[in-house]
């Protein structure tokens, strides 16, 4: 059975970064930079960082079951954004591949990618409830037996007499009365159930974050297939003016060419001319 592979490419400053990932729990992952192996590890980690201290790091991310996220690269001077997570620039997927498709999927249907992501906040929230329901559940099913412990009997301790100490006279501060201010009951539910709400707020804005960072991504790579185009279209058009101009300069040879032909066949008529009036004298 061959390994999954997932490959991320990306022309960044000049140099290009190359990715390669194979296989599903524990995977193996090669850096190259301009045809040049940078690294070589393995690691089953969902959130793979290969470190180089000439090349800057990248950040290769898989969900929980395996599925590629995304790979993002991060300069030397980023160091501190690269342990973060935050900023950095994305590798491109290979198209076709699982990080590809996942990509093109939060480009087009966003509101359905944060609703899935803050679903799943809220399934990990209930997952911990019941699982600590199940937990109290199985303790309160689980009887001990009581073991007696022989304990030694120990001497009493004798009283030992303690000074007394001066009181300090310390000074009265009149503290203004404080109003008494009413919580809203709302801001109290809150505060109780904050445990329960903060991983669905965070899955919410970490969604959002991704759409945002995916967009950029795409609207980055469109921009640099347009230049690439206009490039390619631009040398095509000059290369076409360039066989124009040659063909032209080719066809006024020709026309040259042709009235030196003509020039000299006139020069041979009067030639022959000359020959016949001359002939016509002698004759006479």
């Amino acid at each position: 059975m061959s390994k999954k592979v997932q490959i991320w490419s990306r022309t960044i400053s000049g140099q290009t970064h190359h990715l390669e990932v194979t296989g599903d729990i524990i995977r193996t992952f090669v850096w190259t930079v301009d045809d040049e192996e940078v690294l070589t590890r393995k690691t089953a980690d969902d959130r793979a960082r290969l470190e180089s201290k000439e090349h800057g790091s990248l950040l290769v991310i898989h969900s929980g079951l395996g599925t590629p996220r995304r790979a993002t690269y991060f300069t030397p001077d980023e160091g501190l954004a690269g342990m973060t997570g935050v900023g950095g620039v994305d590798l491109t997927p290979e198209p076709g591949s699982r990080a590809a498709a996942y990509e093109r999927r939060v480009i087009e249907h966003p509101k359905r990618y944060a609703l899935i992501e803050t679903l799943g906040g809220v399934g990990g929230v209930i997952a911990g409830i019941v699982g600590a329901m199940v937990v109290a559940w199985i303790v309160s099913r689980i009887s001990l037996p009581d073991i007696d412990l022989p304990l030694p009997n120990l001497p009493d301790l004798p009283d030992l007499p303690l000074p007394d100490l001066p009181s300090i006279p310390w000074p009265s501060i009149p503290w203004p009365d404080l109003p008494d201010v009413q919580v809203p009951e709302w801001v109290k539910w809150v505060a109780n159930h904050l445990k329960y709400i903060w991983p669905v707020v965070l899955a919410f804005v970490l969604a959002q974050g991704e759409i945002k960072r995916r967009r950029k991504h795409a609207e980055a790579s469109r921009t640099s297939a347009e230049a690439s185009r206009t490039s390619a279209e631009k040398a095509a058009d000059d290369a076409s003016t360039d066989a124009s101009d040659v063909s032209t300069d080719r066809g006024d040879v020709s026309t040259d060419r042709g009235d030196a032909s003509t020039d000299r066949g006139d020069a041979s008529t009067d030639a022959g001319d000359v020959s016949a009036e001359e002939g016509q004298r002698r004759g006479l």
